[in-house]
């Protein structure tokens, strides 16, 4: 049975490109839109190879109890989450047996599109004939968001329009200390692509935008029923964060350790090359993109991205790398592979320099030192910024020594900043 993931009201396609008098003026301009929406998921590889982390049969089946706030207790061995089930979806399409409204469909599909094949949905290949959104080669969401953001530590989307709410539902988001504004789905979802794999711009009111958040909807709430979160209460704020998986957890002991690049370049050649390629680039090819991602250079993470602190790429690595032996590398490898990524070359953005201007005693221990504004005193290296330990960056950061030089201002730039035009 058909679940009704979207009421009619969400079913808008935004205002940047198309507007309320296309559709009833120009009635073609969405019926052309959604051909090529059907004609990109038609030449879509979704049954190809796929060079991405795999689920496993007890990627969804708890391993532990779980209580919940309410005092409830779900035990370990239930089943709490199914992924989407797009190829049914897609296949009823193609055979006009979909019972449910076809825009809807069709803009959920296309949103997973996005994620799984973004140079090509949304990057200069595109293939609609709609300007692309994004400047050279990009990878593809995926290469993070694993399976389309529903595998769990692999920064999925099951809590993700629970946590950041939506801001036209009347929910204020959550706060992004690195630059002091409150960020919904959408601007968490913007922010996400301009610092990840390549430079793309999604603006707030497009079809592109509204098609993910779609996707991120039916990730959390199934298409059909039996789908998504199969337990009610991780939909709700206070269980949010018990959903296994959602978020990555760093390692127990992060602030007493310490990365060790050099060492990390002898791992990187040993596991990591012959794969990513000895310069970190990847491996590019036409009509395909990114057969395997890369972690340097112009179409990788940039400086400001959140995985280049290495306690939060290490721990990815850790549930995720290599390739199909996932949770098996060992922390300290994990943490020197990183370390070594790290200082490969890569993009910056011009907005990382106004991280935690406003309040620089909030930035993270393991922020690098050349990114950001530093408290006034600050009395670590660039080294040990980068490389830990921690603990005592840390601990100075939280001291009155730091609180008492370096006071509390408003923040510069607002949450609408222009990207394209540096300050």
């Amino acid at each position: 049975m058909l679940k009704n993931t979207l009421s009619l009201g969400e079913l808008k396609f935004g205002k940047s490109r198309y507007n309320t008098q296309d559709y009833t003026e120009k009635g073609c301009v969405m019926n052309k839109l959604l051909s090529a929406t059907l004609i990109i998921l038609a030449l879509s590889p979704i049954a190809s190879a796929d060079p991405h982390v795999r689920h496993h049969s007890q990627d969804y089946i708890l391993e532990h109890d779980v209580t919940l706030s309410t005092g409830q207790t779900i035990r370990a061995g239930t089943q709490w989450y199914k992924a989407p089930d797009f190829r049914r979806l897609k296949n009823e399409l193609g055979r006009n047996q979909f019972q449910g409204s076809q825009k809807w469909a069709q803009q959920v599909l296309f949103g997973r599109e996005i994620i799984y094949d973004t140079y090509y949905t949304i990057g200069e290949g595109r293939r609609d004939g709609l300007p692309p959104l994004a400047k050279g080669r990009i990878m593809n969401c995926t290469n993070c968001h694993a399976q389309e953001g529903t595998m769990p530590y692999a920064w999925p989307f099951f809590r993700t329009l629970t946590h950041f709410g939506q801001k036209e539902n009347g929910d204020k988001g959550k706060y992004f200390a690195n630059l002091g504004y409150y960020r919904d789905t959408k601007i968490r979802t913007r922010d996400c692509a301009r610092h990840c794999g390549g430079f793309i711009e999604i603006p707030q009111d497009s079809f592109e935008m509204d098609a993910l958040l779609a996707w991120i909807k039916v990730v959390r709430d199934g298409i059909y029923e039996g789908e998504g979160l199969l337990i009610p209460e991780f939909k709700s704020q206070a269980d949010v964060d018990r959903i296994p998986g959602a978020r990555i957890p760093l390692f127990n002991n992060i602030l007493t350790m310490k990365a060790d690049p050099l060492r990390g370049q002898q791992l990187y050649q040993q596991q990591c090359e012959s794969c990513h390629s000895s310069d970190g680039k990847g491996l590019w090819r036409e009509g395909e993109g990114f057969a395997i991602p890369p972690v340097s250079g112009p179409g990788a993470f940039s400086e400001a991205g959140g995985p280049m602190m290495i306690p939060v790429g290490a721990a990815f690595l850790k549930y995720n790398m290599p390739l199909a032996r996932g949770r098996t590398m060992p922390e300290q490898d994990a943490l020197d592979v990183m370390a070594y990524i790290s200082k490969m070359p890569r993009d910056t953005v011009w907005w990382e320099n106004y991280y935690f201007r406003h309040n620089p005693c909030s930035r993270p221990a393991f922020l690098p030192k050349n990114i950001g504004s530093l408290p006034e005193g600050f009395p670590f290296s660039l080294e040990q910024s980068r490389f830990g330990p921690w603990l005592e960056v840390s601990n100075w950061l939280k001291s009155d020594t730091c609180l008492n030089k370096n006071p509390i201002n408003t923040p510069i730039l607002s949450v609408d900043f222009n990207p394209r035009h540096s300050k």
